[in-house]
């Protein structure tokens, strides 16, 4: 399903041999309007390495008011959000309710004629709620041993002409905004869930990036181009897992979600084992190379499908499946990264990430140091190193993990867009964490319009449209804003994941854990709550003391505590806290409206069985 929108051209390079388009065919609720157009070579003469036989012009198509505007009215597609004063910094996206239609009066449908023989294996790895489907994949093993692999990208750019009423309000919105129990979508829904997103079994405009690789992830030839295809199948994330963790096992139909007639189990199961195991390739090297990895525990809920409160949460398990998705991303972002900067040295919109505070990071390392946790920063390669080295190998090596991962996230800044117009340097061009000279988002254009500038400028690079008439400083306002709209989502979705949680509290409450410390202070200690990964502060003057000291051992931090006994005829226990300790805590709701405490549990008592800690509150 498709819309033509722009006086432009859908081009097929001849080598992908997918296929041409001969007529397009708008359907209304009244009757079907079919018209044919010629195949038009003229206008292509001069353009190198396109081939008219493999290229269609197609006229704009005309918009009444009706069928494309911008309305006051509440919003029936999902931007309306509830007035919640813990949601405030979500108004930037819901500014005078702004409501956009997009040709809600019909559709249109590429009709497909001379169908090349080629049907390529592609499909899509998403979590299993995902309606938005922005990237595919596809891997086929050739017959010299090499791998030619697809990174498919949901072409939005063609539905969004520059200039538009809707392009500018997506840029404006600049980010879709991801809420516990919905989305705000930056396009509307129409576009995102069903004429972009690349759903199964239908035609789809996409920008692909292709390679051929060798089994090691070695780039051996790379081509970037204007696509059409069509998705076999929708997989989640578990059902890719399932496949990597049963390499020789056929999975049961039932299963798995339809899959083309075209394709079969075996062929999509085969396919997503060549692309884990170059992946794996893939992710080795990045690391050897001097990547750097910050992962902080994410939270998952299972809601009510009535009420829509939290019935249940889970700590979110980032899994190979995962893993293999990401690896394919991140090539096909540094690939687009060294285009458009080839092609548009001053215009290209790249994503840097600068290297972390120094003098924060000084003192950490120096703190640690003192804890006799000797860690190397010299770069994101060596902290990498460091941090992988420092976790151990026990149950609790996760929480260390988390709990260092933390401490180091603290000095680490913010990754930024930027024009690469507007730094003299290319020293600071570098992305830190990725460790790599350009890198820029070109993989996920349906919810991020950073995405979108990026895919016009690879369309001018590749032909397809003009070169781009913009100033650099022109092009820096636009990433500025993309940026700060960026961290406002980020915080807004940290607001709705904390408000999930507290209602859970409130309605399970109260939730016992073991947890670690993270943080020393004179008169309290923060604590990573390690069931449900969220960080809380434990205030000794809460807590049933007799007294409390606090001290530094060198730099190294503690709090003694002692505590009143139960029965008078029994000596006052004491408890040292310091960083790693392990110790259990309950978290109980507070009086206040949807906020919660953490109380620290009397060393000694009796757990609660893991029936009574879990009530409510799903495993991962």
């Amino acid at each position: 399903i498709a819309a033509v929108l722009s006086l432009s051209y859908i081009l097929i390079p001849s080598h992908s041999k997918i296929f041409s388009i001969l007529s397009v065919l708008q359907l209304t609720n009244s009757a079907i309007v079919s018209k044919k157009y010629d195949l038009i070579p003229s206008p292509l003469t001069g353009r190198p390495q396109i081939k008219p036989p493999c290229c269609l012009m197609v006229p704009v198509l005309s918009w009444s008011k009706e069928k494309f505007e911008s309305s006051h009215k509440e919003e029936e597609n999902g931007d309306h959000i509830s007035d919640s004063p813990s949601l405030t910094f979500l108004s930037p996206y819901v500014q005078n309710n702004c409501s956009l239609t997009f040709c809600d009066s019909g559709l249109f449908v590429i009709i497909l004629f001379s169908i090349f023989p080629r049907k390529d294996c592609i499909f899509t790895i998403d979590p299993s709620t995902a309606r938005d489907l922005d990237d595919a994949l596809a891997c086929r093993r050739l017959t010299d041993g090499t791998f030619e692999v697809g990174v498919h990208i949901a072409d939005v750019s063609y539905f969004v002409p520059e200039g538009s009423s809707l392009d500018k309000v997506a840029a404006e919105r600049a980010t879709s905004v991801y809420l516990v129990q919905k989305v705000v979508p930056m396009l509307p829904r129409l576009l995102c869930e069903e004429l972009c997103s690349l759903n199964p079994m239908t035609d789809k405009l996409t920008f692909s990036v292709i390679w051929k690789l060798t089994p090691e992830g070695k780039i051996l030839e790379e081509w970037f181009g204007r696509t059409i295809i069509r998705s076999c199948t929708k997989l989640s994330y578990d059902h890719a897992q399932s496949m990597i963790e049963n390499p020789t096992e056929k999975i049961p139909e039932e299963e798995l979600p339809p899959i083309s007639p075209e394709h079969s189990i075996e062929e999509v199961h085969q396919a997503v084992l060549n692309l884990h195991s170059i992946a794996k390739q893939l992710r080795r090297q990045r690391f050897v190379d001097g990547a750097l990895r910050l992962d902080q525990l994410k939270l998952a809920f299972t809601l009510d499908h009535e009420t829509g409160l939290p019935q249940g949460c889970h700590i979110y398990e980032y899994r190979d499946s995962n893993k293999l998705v990401e690896e394919f991303m991140l090539l096909a972002n540094m690939a687009v990264a060294h285009k458009i900067f080839r092609t548009f040295p001053e215009q290209a919109l790249l994503r840097r990430h600068p290297p972390p505070q120094t003098k924060m990071l000084s003192d950490l390392v120096e703190f640690c140091d003192q804890m006799g946790l000797p860690m190397d920063v010299s770069s994101a390669g060596a902290l990498n190193k460091s941090l992988t080295k420092t976790f151990g190998d026990d149950k609790y090596s996760l929480a260390r993990k988390e709990v260092l991962t933390n401490m180091y996230s603290r000095p680490m800044q913010m990754a930024l867009y930027f024009c690469s117009g507007m730094l003299q340097d290319q020293e600071q061009f570098r992305h830190y964490a990725l460790n790599v000279p350009l890198y820029t988002h070109f993989t996920s254009p349906i919810r991020r319009f950073a995405d979108v500038i990026v895919h016009r400028l690879l369309a001018a690079a590749l032909g397809y449209s003009e070169q781009p008439d913009v100033e650099p400083d022109t092009l820096q306002k636009q990433a500025d804003h993309c940026n700060d709209r960026r961290m406002a989502s980020k915080r807004v979705q940290e607001l709705s994941i904390g408000l999930f949680f507290a209602v859970l509290v409130k309605e399970s409450g109260p939730l016992e854990s073991e947890a670690m410390v993270m943080g020393v202070l004179n008169q309290a200690f923060d604590v990573l709550v390690l069931r449900f990964g969220v960080q809380k502060r434990i205030y000794c003057n809460a807590l049933a003391l007799r007294s409390y000291s606090f001290q530094k051992v060198g730099k190294k931090p503690e709090l003694t505590l002692v505590w009143e006994p139960d029965d008078l005829e029994e000596e006052p226990t004491q408890q040292v806290i310091t960083i790693f300790s392990l110790v259990d805590v309950v978290l109980q709701a507070e009086a206040t409206a949807l906020k919660y405490s953490a109380i620290l549990k009397r060393p000694g008592l009796e757990k609660a069985s893991d029936e009574e800690a879990c009530r409510a509150v799903q495993e991962p």
